[in-house]
């Protein structure tokens, strides 16, 4: 059987709150999209996943139950003081922790499906679910729920992150949304203020050439987006009522048009240094440290994933602003609210039952949700999120109202699209094409037009393949 390539998130991806990305950082130090990460070529045997406290993740012949996650030491932690609690509460049910960071966890989950010693339980990134549950490997759960799984408080839109082809196949954590950080100190000190969270893409090309102004050409506004997919581009495009993949998965969801608008946005962007050259976009690419914003290069960036990742922004005070929105007539809203990470069940686990014990154990008890605070994103419903508000900090108090804001405004939005189809077979390649085409663009290798004839046809070529 051959099983889900391995997601390997890209720098720039913003699905914030998800705490999906390689190493497993910090809850809101790299973050999930969501909801997708780039999907890099893996086979079903490969990578290791270094085991932590209580063995590699025997399946179905262990007589305890086998859960394995990725993320941070701050995450195993809050995982594991849970999981304590939970077994008090449940004494027949014994459970073996592995845990990791998440490089190498999607390839030691697949030598362990081929191996016949799948886990019962597994933290699922959503990028991957379709593809793990189409290929038979995740068990569905609908039966489970209102009896031993209680999602109350569980919004449509959030639960169908783990939702494909009608079944659910997995529980998600919290609210991922796309969103700006904004090193609001920074911003203060030329005398600015922090745009509503109403603004436009004109407002953000105004206040982002401001920013280059007021601070005398040493500062600029917002790093480049150009090449930036899932959380600013894959936004424009869906104001325009355009997805980034077609339903099936097989073509591009947007037109040319769309994208040569975006393109000569951001030509323009750099063009009055609202956005920095393209050798430092070039140097952040899949690393944060290198970031515009946390190397003090800039003031808003479209990665989420700078929160906690030192440089210049140790001290500031961060805020969050929603994706802008479209400043066109007819314009949708293009923002979404995806599901952070996901608990799903194996099929081979062969003890699922118990499995989605401890799914709703983390959906719905009290001592769980404050155990797990922030780090697997903002809580999926009002009920968690009030009970861990007071111990929050300032800057996580602004994340999760933003990601507040933002849900809410979605779900009362009357022109917005479906949330966005699981990532096809490809998508890495198609994302890493985007950037690597407005590369070519900014340092004045290619034309928009002529990149834009090539980007289609090798895009039209690998989702052919």
């Amino acid at each position: 059987m051959k099983l889900a390539p391995v997601p390997q998130r890209p720098a720039g991806k913003s699905v914030t709150h998800l705490q999906g990305g390689p190493g497993g950082s910090p809850d809101l130090t790299q973050n999930p999209l969501p909801h997708r990460g780039g999907l890099a070529a893996a086979g079903a045997l490969g990578g290791t996943l270094g085991a932590c406290s209580g063995g590699t993740g025997a399946g179905s012949t262990n007589s305890k139950l086998t859960m394995i996650w990725w993320g941070s030491d701050d995450r195993h932690a809050a995982y594991k003081k849970a999981l304590t609690y939970f077994q008090q509460k449940n004494p027949k049910i014994k459970i073996q922790e592995t845990y990791s960071g998440y490089d190498g966890y999607f390839d030691k989950f697949n030598t362990n499906i081929a191996g016949g010693s799948a886990p019962d339980l597994l933290q699922m990134d959503t990028a991957l679910v379709a593809q793990y549950a189409r290929k038979g490997v995740l068990a569905p759960i609908d039966e489970y729920v209102g009896k031993t799984l209680d999602l109350t408080g569980f919004s449509k839109t959030l639960l169908a992150a783990g939702t494909v082809d009608g079944k659910l196949y997995g529980v998600p954590s919290g609210i991922g949304v796309n969103q700006l950080t904004v090193n609001r100190t920074g911003l203060e000190k030329l005398g600015l203020k922090l745009p509503d969270r109403e603004w436009t893409w004109a407002d953000l090309k105004k206040i982002a050439q401001d920013v280059y102004k007021k601070s005398g050409g040493k500062t600029y506004g917002v790093d480049d987006g150009g090449g930036s997919t899932l959380q600013c581009f894959e936004i424009f495009a869906r104001e325009k009522g355009q997805q980034f993949f077609s339903d099936d998965g097989k073509k591009l969801g947007f037109t040319s048009d769309t994208l040569q608008e975006w393109w000569e946005y951001w030509a323009e962007m750099r063009k009055t240094h609202a956005s920095p050259p393209p050798a430092v976009t070039s140097a952040a690419h899949n690393d944060l440290t290198k970031n515009a914003v946390v190397i003090g290069k800039a003031l808003f960036t479209f990665d989420s994933g700078v929160y906690g990742a030192g440089g210049s922004i140790t001290n500031a005070q961060l805020d969050f602003l929603p994706t802008p929105q479209g400043d066109f007539s007819g314009a949708r809203e293009g923002n979404f609210v995806n599901g952070g990470v996901l608990l799903s069940a194996t099929k081979a686990g062969k003890k699922v039952a118990d499995a989605v014990k401890i799914m709703s154990f983390f959906a719905q008890d009290a001592t769980a949700i404050k155990d797990m605070q922030l780090l697997r994103g903002i809580p999926p419903t009002a009920k968690a999120r009030d009970l861990i508000a007071s111990g929050l900090t300032e800057t996580d108090k602004l994340n999760m109202a933003n990601a507040d804001y933002i849900s809410q405004r979605v779900s009362k939005a009357s022109n917005a699209l479906p949330a966005p189809v699981p990532p096809p077979q490809g998508a890495d390649q198609i994302w890493d094409l985007l950037f690597q085409s407005n590369l070519a663009v900014a340092f004045g290798k290619k034309t928009i037009k002529a990149q834009l004839g090539e980007f289609f046809d090798q895009a039209a070529g690998i989702l052919g393949g």
